[in-house]
């Protein structure tokens, strides 16, 4: 149960910096592709956990917090046990729920795996629901960018089959990018050789014998731990 100060900071310091949007009774909710979206996908933490969320110009928030996958919404849990969407994050900077932290580019929540002390790896997870799918109309894995399509995805709640039969099935993405400091881009061989000047022979050497950065976040972070030292 959530403390009641932690509620009242959050109240006050979203409805400052937000539009609060209503429960997950809306629009959402009400289409039967998204009903069939397990939590553990819908979401992009396992469950609602202690947050903070930390806005410009103001004091951070505090509450039961989770991330939409679907609509990249921040989710939060009111003194009612209601579920509510906050919208208007412009001035948000990052939410952090248990050990997670969570950054915002392009209008999406990436979680961040640090590396270093200020540059790592930040994954996007896209779900598209296939609302016209036949069978086997799941998409290819690209081979230009860290784009992962996933037959199953593994979540810490468990696995979860994408390509069954179901009446609207739907594929899941990760989308690796990199960050530094307050930068988020993609990671080609250009945007690496501006990040670790020093290191342009050493990325210059792995494009040249692979064909893109690590789609996938273990292998991200140890060979960008190569060029960060760490």
């Amino acid at each position: 149960m959530m403390h009641s100060r932690f509620i009242k900071t959050a109240w006050k310091c979203l409805l400052g910096a937000c539009l609060l949007l209503g429960p997950r009774t809306g629009v959402l909710a009400q289409d039967p592709a998204v009903r069939g979206i397990p939590d553990e996908v819908y979401y992009l933490m396992p469950a609602f956990g202690q947050g903070t969320v930390y806005l410009r110009g103001q004091a951070p928030a505090q509450g039961q917090m989770n991330i939409c996958a679907l609509d990249n919404t921040l989710r939060f849990i009111d003194k009612d046990g209601t579920e509510l969407a906050a919208s208007n994050l412009d001035d948000l900077l990052k939410v952090r729920i248990d050990t997670v932290t969570f950054i915002r580019h392009d209008d999406a929540f990436l979680r961040q795996y640090p590396v270093s002390e200020d540059t790592g790896i930040a994954v996007r997870r896209d779900i598209k629901i296939i609302r016209d799918a036949k069978q086997g109309a799941y998409g290819t894995t690209s081979q230009t960018s860290a784009i992962r399509e996933l037959g199953t995805l593994y979540t810490e709640g468990g696995s979860y089959e994408l390509n069954k039969e179901r009446e609207y099935p739907y594929r899941v993405s990760d989308v690796v990018f990199i960050y530094s400091g307050d930068s988020v881009m993609l990671p080609t061989k250009n945007s690496l050789r501006k990040l670790f000047p020093d290191k342009k022979d050493e990325v210059d050497a792995y494009f040249k014998s692979n064909r893109s950065f690590p789609d996938n976040v273990s292998d991200a972070c140890a060979l960008l731990s190569l060029w960060t030292g760490k």
